[in-house]
C-alpha cells in the first residue's frame, strides 16, 4: 500500500507489526537489547528505493536504488541492531507523541502542550535525526525494526549529477549533526577499507611485497561485491525489472567509485540546497533559508 503524504509504500501489516514491537519493547523480535538498557521509544524500518522510470536508462534513480539497497541498508540495519547512537531515517517512524512532548519540554526546559513536541522539529532539515536524539536522551530511548522494509518510488528522468547532489545535500547536513562518524566514513566505503587493509597487511605479514597486497584487495573487493549482489536482490525481490538486474555490475561499480568524490565535495563545501531553496545551518543545527536581495 502507498501513502499519498509520506510518498511510501509499505507491507500489509507493516503498520500492526510496528505497534506490537513499540509495545513490547522489540528489536526485530528480540527484547535483547546490547550494551545498554534503554527502551524501545521509536520503530523504523529499513528505507529503500524503487525506480519507476519509464526511461530505458536512467542513471542517478538507479544510482540511488543501489545506494538504499545496499551501503546505506548494510549500515542502517547495523547502527540500528547494535544501537551505538540514534539512527533513524524519516521514510517511516513510529513513536508516541507523549514520549516526544516529555523530551522537548526536558531537554529545552520549556511548557509543551499536548501533541506540540512534533512542532519543535519544523526548524531542522534533518529532523528525522533531531527526533531519534531527542527521544535517546529526553526519555531514554532507543529505536527498534519491525524486520519490514519501506519502499519510495522514484519517477522521471534523473542524471548521475541529480544523484550526487542529493549525496553532497545530506552529507552535509549530517557533518552538522553526527561530525565525528561522517568524517569517517570513507573508511566504510569498499575502496577505502579495502586499500587501508591491503596495506596493513602487506606491512605487517607480506614483507612489503606488493603482489600479496593486490591479491588481497581483489579479494576483499569480491567478498564485498557478493555481499551487496545477495542483499539488493533479497531487498529488490518485489522488483521484477531484470533487465536492471542485469546491469547490477555496473551501477555497483560506479556507485563505489563515486563514494569517496561525493564525500570530498561534500566536505569541501557547507551550502546546503533543499528543493530549489538555499540554506545555511545554524549553530543549533536548525536550517536557515538563504533569501537573495
Amino acid at each position: 500500500r502507498s501513502s499519498d503524504l509520506s510518498n511510501v509504500y509499505a507491507a500489509r501489516n507493516t503498520l500492526q507489526r510496528s505497534i506490537y514491537s513499540l509495545q513490547n519493547n522489540l528489536n526485530n523480535g528480540s527484547n535483547v537489547l546490547p550494551f545498554h538498557s534503554k527502551k524501545v521509544k521509536t520503530i523504523t524500518h529499513v528505507p529503500i528505493v524503487k525506480c519507476q522510470s519509464k526511461h530505458m536508462i536512467n542513471w542517478g534513480a538507479r544510482l540511488d536504488e543501489m545506494f538504499m539497497s545496499t551501503s546505506h541498508a548494510k549500515f542502517y540495519v547495523a547502527l540500528n541492531t547494535l544501537q551505538p547512537a540514534p539512527c533513524i531515517n524519516g521514510k517511516s517512524n513510529i513513536f508516541r507523541r507523549s514520549d516526544l512532548d516529555y523530551s522537548v519540554a526536558k531537554l529545552n526546559n520549556i511548557v509543551v502542550n499536548k501533541g506540540e513536541g512534533l512542532s519543535h522539529f519544523a526548524k531542522y532539515i534533518g529532523e528525522d535525526n533531531m527526533i531519534g536524539i531527542a527521544l535517546w536522551d529526553g526519555v531514554d530511548g532507543c529505536s527498534g525494526m519491525s524486520c519490514d522494509i519501506v519502499i519510495q518510488p522514484i519517477e522521471g528522468q534523473n542524471k548521475v549529477r541529480d544523484y550526487m547532489d542529493r549525496r553532497v545535500r545530506w552529507l552535509r547536513v549530517r557533518k552538522y549533526m553526527v561530525m565525528a562518524a561522517t568524517l569517517i566514513e570513507p573508511t566504510t566505503e569498499s575502496l577505502v577499507s579495502g586499500l587501508i587493509g591491503s596495506i596493513a597487511i602487506n606491512a605487517i605479514l607480506m614483507n612489503g611485497e606488493l603482489k600479496p597486497l593486490w591479491v588481497y584487495f581483489f579479494f576483499h573487493m569480491m567478498i564485498w561485491y557478493l555481499i551487496d549482489w545477495i542483499q539488493y536482490h533479497r531487498l529488490q525481490s518485489f522488483n521484477n525489472s531484470s533487465k536492471y538486474h542485469k546491469k547490477f555490475f555496473m551501477l555497483w561499480l560506479l556507485r563505489e567509485i563515486l563514494a569517496l568524490p561525493v564525500w570530498i565535495i561534500a566536505m569541501c563545501g557547507s551550502g546546503i540546497e533543499w528543493r530549489g531553496q538555499p540554506f545555511i545551518i545554524l549553530p543549533d543545527l536548525s536550517a536557515e533559508a538563504v533569501v537573495s536581495e
